[in-house]
């Protein structure tokens, strides 16, 4: 009996304060921890949306179908030099593309090499098209014919409609 008087007696005043002092004191820690990482979310965001370049901006998809027709137009043309300014085009929309998808290199071959044939089904077309405009670009003789610069399009077609661009 004389332990549950004692216990019953004891003046719990002493440790209640000391708890609300405890508990005072971690929740004024967590409330500058969350503002703290509050803030530092706010700076990283400022900084992703200023280094966002303007092509970086979603265009419609109507707006896409325009640019690659204008391609296509250019790739039918009877001057060769304009069939080679479309697949060179074409090459440089695909880079342009997976640079935003986020596949990083200096050029798109090297972006080429850093996508795994499962996650795009026309790698391979992407391949046989960018080495038609590597030939355009690293050889002063090259002669590209009608049928090969149709070819070299439909194959960045299938990739632009796999990407879902157009």
């Amino acid at each position: 009996m004389d332990i549950i008087t004692d216990y019953l007696s004891f003046d719990f005043h002493g440790i209640i304060f000391w708890w609300k002092m405890a508990a005072a004191f971690f929740s004024t820690l967590f409330i500058y921890g969350i503002a703290y990482s509050v803030y530092n979310a706010e700076q990283v965001f400022k900084t992703v949306r200023a280094r966002a370049k303007p092509e970086q901006v979603p265009v419609e998809k109507n707006d896409n179908v325009e640019e690659w027709k204008k391609i296509l137009a250019k790739g039918a043309s009877i001057d060769e030099n304009e069939r080679k300014f479309a697949i060179i085009a074409a090459d440089t929309l695909i880079e342009k593309i997976l640079n935003l998808a986020g596949y990083t290199g200096e050029n798109l071959g090297e972006r080429l090499k850093k996508i795994e044939p499962s996650d795009l089904d026309s790698l391979n077309d992407l391949w046989e098209a960018h080495k038609v405009r590597n030939r355009i670009a690293h050889e002063a003789d090259y002669k590209l014919t009608k049928e090969d610069a149709a070819y070299a399009l439909k194959n960045f077609e299938s990739a632009l409609r796999e990407l879902e661009y157009i």
